[in-house]
């Protein structure tokens, strides 16, 4: 009987923590071109910007390592179709055999499943005239598309952030998860109708980074870095971490805890593996380590942190 039960109840937690934050998938090997040339034009262009959204390097259209790729551009195209808007065409590329080629010619894949980047500007153009704003966040989305980066352009004052001023990084990222984002680009563009440069603050799971640059490097920037980390934790091996929770009662709660522990950083699948009572233990499958694990699920408010007493890895108090 308990088996059902709690086979019941990981069915449910599927349903409820359907809003949980995640990683977002990307049509990496997707692109729309030119409808006015040739095939061969066509995937050569094509696969010029599928090679920087697929290797996460910007410059990969240039990198000696995949002339050879590039070169043979046409039979990596397995559909085309007219785009939806416009009078493009939209080309489909073979992922497999492109990542397969990548990883031949010594280079490393970035996976399609990526973190939705919520970008926050204040001061500068973004601050400016409506005509003016929505051009620095049409350049944003153009340089997140061609990257294969998704960003969400918001003003400060309308996520419940200050409009002027410093903000602070963990009211950022708050703000940023509280809208389905992974972590939080803030933009201050003050010096830039003076000519200097914009101030750009990342903040997320295990990343705090600044800079200054361009409004492109912005993203560029944040691009590199979640590629760079993406590859390096494919290459971490994957550990099973009981994660043990006391003031679990229902089945309510076992969907938040649940959305809780799917949205901590380094969480791949989460599977309840018993509950007795109001103690649940929930399986974690997790490339970043017991510790990492443990740090992002204690910087959660209603998670205080405990003594394992039920075999559990490590353990918290859930506080409704």
């Amino acid at each position: 009987m308990r088996s059902v039960v709690v086979s019941f109840i990981a069915v449910l937690l599927v349903v409820f923590a359907g809003d949980a934050a995640a990683l977002r998938q990307v049509r990496a090997y997707e692109v729309t071109v030119s409808a006015q040339t040739d095939a061969a034009v066509q995937a050569q262009t094509g696969l010029r910007q599928v090679l920087v959204r697929a290797t996460g390097a910007r410059d990969a259209a240039n990198d000696p390592a995949l002339a050879n790729v590039l070169a043979q551009a046409p039979q990596y195209v397995i559909a085309t179709r007219p785009a939806a808007t416009g009078s493009g065409t939209v080309l489909v590329f073979d992922a497999a055999a492109l990542e397969r080629d990548i990883t031949a010619a010594g280079r490393t894949v970035w996976p399609t499943d990526r973190p939705l980047l919520m970008v926050v500007l204040t001061g500068g153009p973004a601050a400016g005239a409506f005509e003016t704003r929505r051009q620095v966040e049409g350049l944003l989305d153009g340089v997140g598309n061609r990257r294969g980066q998704p960003i969400r352009v918001a003003r400060p004052d309308a996520v419940g952030l200050p409009p002027a001023g410093d903000i602070p990084a963990d009211a950022a990222l708050a703000a940023a998860q509280r809208l389905g984002a992974d972590a939080v680009l803030v933009g201050y563009g003050d010096a830039v109708p003076n000519g200097g440069p914009w101030r750009w603050v990342l903040t997320g799971y295990n990343v705090n980074e600044s800079w200054s640059g361009t409004l492109e490097d912005g993203v560029h920037a944040s691009a590199d870095l979640f590629a760079r980390n993406a590859v390096a934790y494919a290459a971490m091996p994957e550990i099973t971490v009981y994660v043990e929770v006391e003031g679990v009662p229902g089945l309510r709660e076992y969907a938040r805890v649940s959305e809780i522990i799917t949205a901590a950083g380094g969480a791949r699948s989460v599977l309840l593996a018993e509950a007795a009572g109001s103690r649940a233990m929930f399986a974690v499958a997790t490339r970043s380590g017991v510790d990492a694990l443990q740090s992002s699920l204690s910087s959660n408010p209603r998670l205080e942190r405990g003594e394992p007493r039920a075999g559990g890895t490590i353990a918290f108090s859930y506080r409704p």
